[in-house]
């Protein structure tokens, strides 16, 4: 199981999220560890995929060379 933390802000002493490279995919965490509950959530996003609909959505050529320079990282 591979896993790398990429970022994490604390929005408040209760609230959290995170941003992780784990087993091929990013996840984003959220969490909330209040007095009368404790809440996780996270999403799995498939970097490819995320990557070539940025490609799409940012004109011109030269941030899709970056992001293929991305893709090969990931």
């Amino acid at each position: 199981m591979e896993s790398k933390d990429l970022a994490s802000v604390e929005i408040s002493k209760e609230a959290d999220v995170s941003l992780e490279y784990k087993d091929g995919k990013l996840r984003l965490t959220a969490g909330y560890d209040g007095k009368g509950a404790d809440v996780g959530l996270y999403v799995d996003i498939d970097p490819d995929y995320f990557l070539d609909k940025l490609a799409e959505a940012i004109p011109g050529e030269i941030d899709d060379k970056v992001i293929a320079l991305l893709k090969a990282a990931f």
